[in-house]
């Protein structure tokens, strides 16, 4: 099979088409415990968690189009990235709203237990591939290329999180990723994975 699709950044344009593809995404394989639970509040915290980065200037995106029809995406913003106080207040009232307190627990676990690296790495935040595209070799293209920009930029490495029972952590084990830290929310394993450049 040949995937003459290259990889672009995404543009404003792009962004009603990005968001529904990834929210889709994890709707259908939520990483958080919570919204395993409440599905139907994806959008919500994704779009949440979307403003906590945006004055951070760190927010890239990328994706795969074919035929002019954007068929895989994916979020990334620097490691170290810090938001401010009030962006991080604000997000956590929309949490709390949203999830209760059962979903601030277990973002605070997430971040908890976030590994620090020496060198800043690319985190992907949130990542998809349209349904009638997924098992074709295009998310393992906008991978490939995540571990290439972030070599050629100068970071350490590509960096997620993962649910062990979702089929990503599958996808990444078999692609080269190594687990960095393991932990538990409730009845879920959840591991910080990374590709080292």
């Amino acid at each position: 099979m040949s995937l003459e699709q290259k990889v672009v950044e995404l543009q404003k344009q792009d962004e009603p088409t990005s968001m529904e593809i990834i929210i889709t995404a994890f709707h259908n394989s939520p990483q958080i415990p919570a919204l395993i639970e409440r599905p139907q509040h994806t959008g919500t915290i994704i779009r949440c968690l979307l403003k906590l980065y945006e004055k951070t200037g760190t927010i890239k995106s990328f994706g795969i189009k074919k035929d002019d029809l954007l068929i895989c995406v994916c979020l990334c913003i620097d490691s170290d990235c810090k938001p401010g106080f009030f962006k991080t207040l604000r997000f956590g009232f929309s949490l709390l709203k949203t999830l209760g307190i059962t979903g601030i627990y277990q973002l605070w676990i997430y971040y908890k237990n976030k590994p620090s690296y020496d060198k800043k790495c690319l985190e992907l935040l949130f990542y998809g591939t349209k349904e009638a595209y997924q098992q074709k070799g295009y998310g393992r293209l906008l991978l490939n290329f995540l571990y290439k920009y972030a070599k050629n930029k100068g970071y350490g490495g590509v960096t997620g999180v993962t649910n062990t029972s979702r089929p990503a952590f599958h996808f990444y084990m078999k692609d080269g990723w190594i687990v960095d830290k393991k932990f538990d929310i409730g009845k879920y394993t959840i591991c910080w994975v990374r590709r080292i450049v």
